[in-house]
């Protein structure tokens, strides 16, 4: 005899970045229960009956996402799995349906496009799901007693002490200083909260590709180059920092800015 549906249906995230791993079990678990492989072969492993869903990287070292999508179409037919990657092709696409993946989408993934399809492809088995409404990034504990002063150190007054005399350096656009879980703490201009997250993928995604270029110490800053518009990003313990400038001058002038005045390696916990 089968028990009623959980309303909360497990998804498994298989990804070999652990930045990924880390964005998408935040971004997801305020809806659904996340359980994370970092490989095919460990996935293999993790799926359990709770599992509804399984999202999969195709670009995998060994087997690969679409070697996992077809062992567990041959051992669980009825398993969802979807797959992702940063470039998707209508080939691609094709051959991943021939095996038994729903989809491809392409990374990275957001929450306006990712939560509607889940919400779709689980909805058969879990009819009283829904992800339309979106909880607070982080759930606010209920108070045991009066609310405590503000303490002197602030986040949000310190970050702003440190963005405004930032943002008056030449070419600079816009500023904002993230927890390093991705939590904005403050922001001068137009900068989304968003950006939080991929700075977070950004710094762990930097600090992995060091060890590997036997570079000494971790990484401080990267710079990412859009045209008419440049991306300053720094990492310190604790903290990250974005700020968007008009030129790769301004870039200089911020990454000096930086040197002198806040920069220090990236936060280890950063470092998988």
């Amino acid at each position: 005899m089968t028990g009623p549906a959980s309303p909360r249906p497990a998804v498994l995230i298989v990804d070999d970045s652990p930045g990924v791993l880390t964005a998408m079990e935040r971004l997801l678990s305020p809806h659904l229960t996340v359980q994370v492989a970092d490989s095919a072969t460990a996935a293999l492993r993790a799926v359990t009956a709770d599992t509804g869903l399984v999202l999969a990287d195709i670009r995998m070292p060994g087997m690969d996402g679409l070697e996992l999508a077809r062992a567990l179409h041959q051992g669980r037919p009825s398993l969802p799995v979807v797959l992702m990657t940063g470039v998707v092709e209508d080939g691609l696409r094709i051959r991943a349906r021939e095996i038994g993946a729903l989809d491809v989408l392409r990374k990275p993934l957001r929450s306006e496009t990712l939560l509607p399809a889940l919400q779709e492809w689980l909805s058969p088995q879990h009819p009283e799901l829904d992800l339309s409404a979106s909880p607070p990034a982080r759930p606010v504990p209920a108070a045991a007693g009066p609310r405590p002063a503000v303490p002197a150190e602030d986040p949000g007054v310190a970050a702003q002490t440190l963005l405004r005399p930032l943002t008056l350096l030449p070419g600079v656009i816009s500023a904002a200083l993230f927890s390093e879980d991705g939590l904005l703490l403050g922001v001068q201009g137009e900068l989304n909260v968003q950006v939080g997250m991929y700075l977070r993928f950004l710094a762990t995604s930097a600090s992995t590709l060091g060890t590997h270029l036997d570079a000494q110490g971790s990484v401080r800053a990267a710079q990412l180059e859009f045209g008419d518009r440049v991306l300053v990003a720094c990492f310190r313990p604790g903290e990250l920092l974005a700020v968007l400038v008009r030129d790769t001058p301004a870039a200089s002038s911020v990454k000096a800015w930086v040197r002198q005045r806040w920069a220090s390696p990236v936060p280890r916990s950063l470092i998988h």
